[in-house]
């Protein structure tokens, strides 16, 4: 039978190399951030050409650290220097990619599917569902208004 000095230092042990994996997947997941924002930047666009729509994203904003938003990325349009929220709606299991245009005032003022796939899906999603992901995009929109 083990002593029980031998038994904390392995889950020390075991705890330890958890916490730097955890540590090093974090650093990781933010450190990449430019990067992901970037090619999920050029995947919109093409989405959006292959759509026949003008709009064109120019450049990423910079995550904030302090607020909680909902999961997506925040992006400028070119033309206008309106925000683009670029996002994804879950409906019975399936992620349905979507964007949102915001005014300058910070209100949505168009949902739109991005894709084939979402384009079909997104008549089916409730307007009640698409108000939820409308209302939390909007709150964070009046937080980064706010604190920019």
């Amino acid at each position: 039978m083990k002593d029980f000095t031998s038994v904390l230092k392995d889950r020390g042990i075991f705890l330890g190399w958890v916490a730097g994996l955890a540590l090093i997947a974090l650093l990781l997941w933010s450190l990449s951030f430019p990067f992901r924002a970037n090619r999920l930047m050029e995947s919109t666009n093409r989405v959006l050409a292959s759509m026949e729509d003008t709009r064109v994203l120019s450049a990423p904003l910079s995550q904030p650290f302090a607020a909680p938003v909902p999961l997506g990325c925040w992006y400028r349009l070119a033309d206008s220097g309106s925000l683009f929220f670029v996002f994804v709606i879950m409906r019975d299991g399936i992620l349905v990619p979507c964007g949102a245009e915001m005014s300058v005032y910070g209100e949505v003022t168009e949902v739109l599917p991005l894709g084939s796939h979402a384009r079909r899906v997104f008549d089916r999603i409730p307007q009640g569902l698409i108000q939820v992901y409308v209302r939390r995009i909007e709150t964070a929109a009046a937080k980064r208004i706010r604190d920019t």
